[in-house]
């Protein structure tokens, strides 16, 4: 039973099920807090951009090389994935701004995994997959969904029919770069497990400046966050404290991740820190 029960556990984190529910449970909690409109059909474009994106990021070098071999399940599911996404995106009819975004993300997915660099994809340049990573986060939550319904609906008509919440230019700004050095936090465990997995070549943060410097940087993030937070919101009692609470568990997950930790710490555990902010958010 202990290992059908792995077995599952195994299957629904290494075919990015998990961090693609986790994914849009920060989109959901950050849009939420802060009233901002997003559909429940670009919910459903993030769910499956999240797999289609991070498998081709995790298993797309190993499809080239072997395009008939390797796991048959994931492929078809990367595939359903993509073809759902693409629906979705087509009937959300995406333009302006929100298209160029969507493009740029997309040229940096493949620019992670095609053979363009020494005959490697572009994850072998210093520090790329981290702020690759939270570059595509930042856009896919923020920036492409309030571009996109700005220019394609009468923002005044929105508010005042559905009480929604449109944003000036420079608070979608902010609103990406709070979320763009969330991500960072949030990937540094991972970059701290991955040090027994990764190659030299990739030189991701912990190999180049060690894992306590990580750490530390990890923390600052989460320090800047909350000033950024707090200026945010001059009037104290508008603080979300569900976003603090998010945010001490993350620098918390940063201090205690380990080379030799177990992978479900980082791959499960902190995976899950946007879900468990979804949840206190919803409690409170």
């Amino acid at each position: 039973m202990m290992r059908l029960l792995k077995l599952i556990l195994d299957f629904y984190i290494r075919s990015s099920l998990h961090v693609a529910i986790c994914f849009v449970a920060l989109a959901i909690v950050y849009n939420n807090v802060y009233e901002l409109y997003v559909p429940f059909g670009y919910y459903i474009f993030l769910f499956c951009s999240a797999i289609a994106g991070y498998n081709l990021i995790k298993y797309g070098f190993l499809w080239l090389k072997k395009p008939l071999g390797f796991n048959i399940t994931y492929k078809l599911l990367s595939l359903m994935a993509t073809v759902i996404a693409l629906a979705v995106l087509i009937k959300l009819e995406i333009s302006g701004y929100a298209l160029i975004l969507l493009m740029m993300i997309t040229a940096i997915n493949l620019l992670y995994v095609l053979p363009i660099w020494k005959g490697h994809g572009l994850r072998y340049s210093p520090f790329f997959k981290l702020f690759s990573v939270s570059i595509v986060w930042a856009i896919l939550i923020i920036a492409i969904p309030q571009f996109l319904y700005y220019e394609t609906i009468p923002a005044a008509h929105l508010i005042n029919d559905y009480k929604l919440s449109f944003l000036p230019s420079h608070y979608i700004e902010l609103h990406t770069l709070k979320i763009f050095i969330l991500v960072i936090a949030l990937c540094i465990p991972f970059e701290i497990r991955d040090l027994k997995y990764d190659e030299e070549q990739l030189q991701t943060l912990p190999q180049v400046l060690g894992v306590q410097v990580s750490k530390y940087i990890g923390l600052c993030l989460c320090v800047l966050y909350l000033l950024l937070l707090y200026f945010q919101n001059f009037e104290i009692e508008d603080i979300q404290y569900s976003e603090i609470i998010m945010v001490t568990i993350t620098g918390a997950a940063i201090w205690f991740s380990g080379k030799f930790k177990s992978d479900y710490y980082a791959s499960f555990f902190v995976e899950a820190i946007p879900l468990l902010w979804l949840i206190i958010f919803w409690a409170i």
